[in-house]
């Protein structure tokens, strides 16, 4: 029997596999929000154009007079709706480029554009932990210091009370601030540096702890507060990334595409989610 050869033809998928698998560990590991929601990618089959995650109230306990019969209740049930999106990025390398480089050009180029699809998933989440009820309960308050809007340990319990009231453990909770908002953070004398609760478990982005709740740092994050638990968001991959290239004759040189399917939705009417701004 003749040898059989295994050339860049037949291994190039297994290379595409594994780098593709190399970049959604790094997307995982670089976002910060992906962690503080609720992943339901396994519902997130072939063929499916959105996931429907059912929702209702809840019964109310009476109390049993004798001989008059019981109400009988009943719950309504409502749908959140994740939708997908199919994101992109793709870059040419030029082959003399990539030849003359002291450096993996391919590598380097997908770890930059894999970190680049981390805050697109990031900021997907964000927008939708913005959307706070803004229907009793108001989920959407305004800064205490109304003439300078700085944050401060008022809206801190402000947001804690908001989150309470809808039976939520707040230790399970998150906190997020941008650059601007960071320095008043941390000024609020409670609060505890990460540096002090050990270096075992402390998220991507994470910089400490107030009253329970983790607090969070983002780059996408303006001059607003964001409090919220896991279960106020929903997200889910329909595809992981792919990673797929192709030979470009006119440019004597090879095109590059990572590209990702996914979807994110506020969850119960925003009534788990708190923001504090200047506006609301």
């Amino acid at each position: 029997m003749a040898d059989a050869l295994m050339g860049v033809t037949e291994t190039s998928a297994a290379a595409l596999a594994n780098i593709a698998n190399m970049a959604q560990s790094f997307l995982i590991q670089e976002s910060v929000l992906l962690p503080t929601a609720t992943n339901y990618s396994s519902l997130a089959v072939q063929g499916a154009s959105s996931i429907k995650l059912p929702r209702s109230g809840g019964f109310t306990v009476g109390e049993k007079t004798e001989g008059t019969a019981v109400d009988a209740q009943v719950i309504t049930y409502a749908a959140d709706n994740i939708s997908f999106s199919h994101r992109t990025i793709q870059f040419l390398i030029e082959k003399l480029a990539a030849r003359q480089s002291v450096v993996d050009v391919v590598s380097d180029a997908v770890l930059k554009a894999t970190k680049a699809l981390a805050l697109d998933v990031d900021e997907k989440i964000l927008a939708e932990i913005q959307l706070a009820s803004s229907s009793s309960p108001d989920n959407q308050i305004v800064f205490a210091d109304t003439s300078a809007d700085v944050l401060a340990k008022g809206d801190i319990l402000g947001a804690r009370k908001l989150l309470i009231n809808q039976n939520i453990n707040p230790r399970e909770c998150f906190l997020a601030v941008g650059s601007e908002k960071e320095a008043e953070m941390l000024a609020i004398d409670d609060f505890v540096h990460a540096e002090k609760y050990g270096s075992g478990n402390i998220m991507n982005g994470e910089i400490g702890m107030l009253y329970g709740m983790r607090v969070l740092v983002h780059t996408s994050i303006t001059d607003y507060m964001v409090a919220w638990h896991p279960s106020a968001v929903g997200y889910a991959f329909q595809q992981n990334i792919q990673v797929d290239f192709d030979k470009d004759l006119a440019n004597i040189g090879t095109r590059y595409s990572l590209d990702y399917i996914f979807g994110a939705e506020v969850l119960d009417g925003g009534k788990r989610t708190v923001k504090v701004d200047s506006t609301n």
